[in-house]
């Protein structure tokens, strides 16, 4: 299993795509922070839910010494607190770190973290035999369709090269 830290916009992505619960097949021990839980809104929460009662979230609660260890840490201007505890969490316990964010994304990159994002997780579902070439077709097309800042290139190039196989 790979630890793995996951930001809110993962989870949001998921949802929507109504495929949450392959992150939780795709043999990584999925942790985040009670901040990200609070960025969900209350049917996303709802959701979530269900795997922290089930013990495959790992949600973290941070000290308030740890809150100030956070505080204390100089950052870029472009993270908000709850991307900072991604990056602290991940520290922490030597995990990667599964994000949507840019700005996390390349913090983490500088810090030497490891640095994935959701077409790696499709990569990584199609690999693990949880989903199909076609269903990453239909949901990769319907992801496009509402997120704006994925790469783009590189998903249009993933959805031809399944289209292939």
């Amino acid at each position: 299993m790979v630890i793995t830290v996951t930001d809110a916009n993962i989870f949001i992505d998921l949802i929507k795509l109504d495929m949450l619960g392959y992150l939780f097949g795709a043999e990584l021990e999925i942790h985040t922070s009670s901040e990200i839980i609070d960025q969900l809104n209350e049917s996303q929460q709802q959701q979530v839910s269900v795997f922290i009662h089930s013990r495959s979230l790992n949600v973290t609660y941070f000290t308030v010494n740890e809150i100030e260890e956070i505080q204390a840490e100089t950052f870029p201007r472009a993270l908000e607190f709850q991307d900072k505890t991604v990056y602290y969490l991940a520290k922490k316990i030597d995990a990667q770190v599964l994000t949507g964010d840019g700005a996390l994304r390349k913090f983490c990159i500088t810090k030497q973290l490891t640095v994935h994002g959701i077409v790696w997780l499709f990569d990584r579902l199609l690999e693990k035999g949880l989903i199909n070439y076609a269903v990453a077709i239909k949901k990769m097309e319907h992801l496009l369709s509402f997120n704006d800042r994925l790469p783009k290139t590189e998903c249009l190039k993933r959805i031809q090269d399944w289209g292939l196989l």
